[in-house]
């Protein structure tokens, strides 16, 4: 048989998509079987490997054809040649929980990512860390699990996740929540004293408008009474009775009038990615404690995920997920325009970690708790998850 016919039927994915460019044992796996959904625009492909491939390398070529040919989904499953040895789930866990990450980011797999993994012959107990098993199972985040690692190793589990708290960590979620709290009453009695603040300053502002605008009245009325050297002794206007000609009398000093010295500018972080910083004291939240109820927060975290889409005004959405080791948590920010939103999110997708402010909410297209960002700026992922 010629080269060239050879060479045409081969099922290599290395051969196949000559454009996808890896140096990982995926290339020289066969692809048996491929089946298109179309109704959910959805790619499953079955291949056959003699050696074993990285889940890094399997998420890899699912992103690649999503991006290729515009797939929703693409789903792999992989069939190992006898003897292959496997590396052991407990050890690919973080692996398999950052792939679901990837194809499921709705599901928020990321937090079992610290969970303690016990694989028996046909079960797999996720043991949480962190509470949000409810959460995760209603979301059916076992069933996909299930199937992801039936694709992948080629064995059916049965998944189960619960929480395994101990007292201690109670405590300390408690006493955490406690303390979210108290920042919280703080900062609303800051803004209130700022409020009263500006209110006070306003006013203040307006009697003395008017006072002036009194005095030139009167001014204008009778010229003379600038100057009282003018008037006889005898007909010097009284002086008026009051604190005011108290030989003790002082004026009173900001604090007594309630105000509070302005603080200075914060010099603007050459860091920020979007919007611009603000004075207000910010109090940093873990995403596990967020409620719709909270208005202002900030989070700092990695980038599990970011995009950016037209509106039909012509503003650039920019969607993406903050992942801090407690949780992951939806935020969007709104650009002018498309550009300016890819040009943020190329910005957000290269920095190691970040930090958002804005305000939290329940978000009534996506059906979740979304912050909705209106400064962000880039940080160190030291000493993060």
């Amino acid at each position: 048989m010629p080269e060239t016919e050879q060479k045409h039927k081969s099922r290599k994915i290395g051969d196949l998509f000559s454009d996808y460019k890896t140096n990982s044992n995926i290339e020289d796996a066969e692809i048996a079987r491929m089946n298109l959904l179309k109704k959910i625009n959805t790619l499953e492909i079955e291949m056959q490997a003699k050696e074993y491939i990285e889940i890094k390398e399997i998420w890899y070529f699912e992103k690649f054809l999503r991006q290729r040919f515009q797939f929703e989904q693409v789903h792999i499953k992989i069939k190992y040649a006898e003897g292959v040895r496997k590396k052991p789930i407990a050890d690919e866990w973080e692996n398999i929980v950052c792939l679901m990450a990837h194809k499921y980011p709705l599901m928020k797999p990321l937090l079992l990512l610290k969970s303690q993994i016990e694989v028996t012959e046909n079960q797999i107990n996720v043991y949480m860390k962190i509470q949000g098993a409810d959460f995760l199972k209603a979301r059916k985040l076992d069933r996909e699990l299930e199937s992801v690692i039936e694709n992948i190793f080629g064995k059916k589990y049965i998944v189960n996740i619960e929480e395994r708290i101990n007292a201690e960590e109670v405590l300390k979620q408690k006493e955490k929540a406690k303390q979210v709290q108290q920042k919280a009453i703080e900062n609303v009695m800051r803004e209130a004293m700022e409020a009263q603040r500006m209110a006070a300053e306003k006013q203040a502002q307006n009697s003395g408008e008017n006072m002036q605008n009194n005095h030139q009245q009167q001014s204008h009325q009778n010229p003379s009474a600038q100057n009282y050297e003018q008037y006889p002794a005898s007909e010097m206007p009284p002086i008026p009775e009051g604190v005011y000609n108290d030989v003790d009398y002082a004026m009173p000093t900001d604090a007594d009038m309630g105000y509070i010295p302005e603080m200075p500018e914060n010099e603007e972080p050459s860091n920020i990615i979007f919007g611009k910083p603000s004075r207000a004291k910010e109090t940093l939240f873990k995403i596990k404690d967020i409620t719709s109820n909270d208005s202002r927060v900030t989070i700092e975290g990695r980038i599990v995920s970011c995009e950016c889409k037209e509106t039909k005004t012509g503003k650039g959405m920019l969607i993406f997920e903050i992942y801090d080791g407690t949780g992951i948590m939806n935020c969007k920010a709104f650009a002018k325009d498309i550009t300016e939103g890819n040009e943020v999110s190329e910005k957000i997708q290269s920095a190691k970690a970040i930090k958002v402010t804005g305000k939290s909410g329940m978000d009534a297209y996506a059906g979740d708790l979304t912050v909705m960002a209106n400064i962000i700026i880039e940080i160190s992922d030291e000493g993060m998850p």
